[in-house]
């Protein structure tokens, strides 16, 4: 196998740059899928469910703001392969003994000098692989008005009555995938949706949605062809607007959302992130390493140099290797070097937000977090780790169960 192969694997996409689908073995549950997808005339829908498991739990997973299915099907492709270890700062590098030291304030490449990529399973893999239904898409407007993505949700519930059955439905949203499925609620009496979650989802607004002038650069760039084939594997989507509106702090579309007062027999889970770090960025700086064999092997020699010396004023032949093969490799040339790393910035660290000091970089704790809400988390990661992190597929793997257990 290649390298670049095997690179792939590992991080989850082909040697073409694709992200890797998942595997539905299931015949039934191929069939099921493709069904789904003609109804609706797309090719992104997955899922794992059986027509013959009708009244079974299915759940659904909705992604974010500029994002995709592939946050909770391959993380590290759905968040843009920003998904860091920005928990543990880098380990000192040995470069071994030599004479020249590396440059002494060493900028590594970017690969390097941001703290290292972690790999993690998705929460579409960890459900199915735990005997669980599953169901997932992109969104066909992920940055567009809250209703466009809302009536597409309720497409999708529609078709799946039609090829799934009805079913207890667990609706799970991520950033604004959330304020998606509350504005759902909002609109239609569902009585099979049983309960929601939200993970790091701006109920009471974001102040990183209100930076005006960021808009239309940030709608440039991302549908720039070589940027587009990151976040849109598709090829179809498209960033047509950057709405940002609703999710303003305070903002009316918020402040009128009724879900809660509606849907009353309907759980509420809320989760929020509270690490704002998303990566260490860093320099190295070289130093000398004396350690005590070196200074008994710098003794040493000069012992021998000195002998040297002597005998070669008294014109006799020491039984020692000569000065000048002595001085190639001569330890007082001869040092350790150990590269340490120097943060020079943590992203977000010093930004005096709501969202970053008490929340997970860009939705505060405050506003993650419903008041009503029946349970309630705290997960000690970032906005887009939340969505993949370990912590946070124990809480669905427990809700789950409890929502499996009441009936």
């Amino acid at each position: 196998m290649s390298i670049q192969k095997k690179i792939a694997k590992r991080i989850g996409i082909t040697p073409e740059g694709k992200p890797i689908p998942p595997k539905i073995d299931n015949e039934e549950a191929k069939k099921a899928q493709n069904e789904l997808n003609t109804i609706l005339k797309r090719d992104d829908i997955n899922s794992n469910a059986l027509p013959s498991n009708e009244g079974n739990i299915l759940t659904i997973l909705l992604h974010g703001y500029i994002s995709s299915k592939w946050l909770w099907v391959d993380p590290f492709f759905g968040t843009l392969g920003w998904l860091r270890d920005h928990k543990n700062e880098p380990k000192p590098r040995n470069y071994g003994w030599h004479q020249t030291p590396p440059p002494p304030h060493m900028f590594i490449p970017f690969d390097i000098s941001i703290s290292p990529t972690i790999y993690p399973e998705g929460a579409f893999n960890t459900l199915i692989r735990e005997g669980y239904e599953v169901l997932t898409y992109s969104q066909q407007d992920a940055t567009g008005k809250i209703d466009i993505s809302v009536k597409e949700l309720e497409n999708i519930i529609k078709a799946i009555r039609k090829v799934l059955g009805n079913r207890r439905l667990v609706l799970v949203g991520h950033s604004r995938g959330g304020i998606c499925i509350r504005r759902y609620l909002d609109l239609h009496t569902n009585s099979e949706v049983e309960k929601i979650i939200t993970l790091s989802t701006p109920h009471g607004g974001s102040q990183f949605t209100s930076i005006k002038m960021l808009k239309e650069p940030a709608k440039i760039f991302l549908n720039k062809s070589n940027i587009k084939g990151i976040w849109d594997a598709s090829g179809n989507r498209a960033v047509r607007d950057l709405a940002y509106e609703q999710m303003v702090p305070n903002s009316e579309f918020l402040l009128n959302l009724n879900d809660r007062q509606k849907s009353k027999d309907i759980e509420y889970i809320t989760a929020g992130g509270t690490n704002a770090q998303y990566a260490y960025i860093y320099t190295w700086s070289a130093t000398q390493k004396v350690t005590k064999s070196l200074m008994t092997d710098i003794f040493s020699y000069q012992i021998r140099e000195k002998i040297q010396n002597v005998s070669n004023k008294i014109g006799k032949q020491c039984p020692v290797n000569k000065v000048e093969s002595q001085e190639k490799t001569s330890p007082l040339k001869q040092f350790q070097w150990i590269a340490y790393p120097k943060k020079i910035i943590t992203l977000f660290e010093k930004i005096n937000a709501p969202e970053i000091i008490n929340g997970d970089g860009v939705v505060s704790l405050q506003s993650a977090i419903l008041k009503d809400a029946t349970r309630k988390y705290k997960i000690d990661a970032n906005h887009e780790e939340i969505a993949v992190s370990d912590d946070t597929k124990k809480l669905l793997l427990k809700e789950l169960k409890l929502t499996q257990n009441k009936k």
